[in-house]
C-alpha cells in the first residue's frame, strides 16, 4: 500500500483485475503503473512476463519523450514508492 497509496482517488483511476493484479493511471491517460504480485501476463508470446511485478509507464508529449520502467516480483515496495514519489513531485497538469 505504501506505492497505492499516493494516488489520489480525485487524481488517478484505480482498478484491480480478476487476477489481482492493480491497475493506476492518471485521468489524462499520461501516466499508469501496474503491480503485478505473480508476474505480468503478456509478452511477445503472449505467455506470463513472470519477472515484471511493476511497470511504470508515461506517455510523452510533442516536446517531451515517453518512458518506461519496470522492476521485478522481488523489488521492495519501498523501492517502487521511492520512484512514484519523484515522478509525482515533477509532475504537472497539462
Amino acid at each position: 500500500m505504501e506505492v497505492i497509496d499516493q494516488f489520489s482517488e480525485a487524481d488517478f483511476t484505480h482498478i484491480v483485475d480478476d487476477r489481482a493484479d492493480v491497475h493506476v493511471s492518471s485521468r489524462d491517460g499520461r501516466f499508469y503503473l501496474g503491480y503485478f504480485p505473480n508476474g505480468r501476463p503478456g509478452g511477445a508470446d503472449e505467455d506470463w512476463v513472470t519477472g515484471e511485478g511493476w511497470v511504470i509507464a508515461v506517455t510523452g508529449t510533442a516536446n517531451v519523450p515517453g518512458y518506461r520502467m519496470a522492476f521485478g516480483t522481488d523489488t521492495p515496495a519501498e523501492i517502487v514508492a521511492g520512484v512514484v514519489a519523484g515522478i509525482l513531485s515533477t509532475s504537472r497538469p497539462l
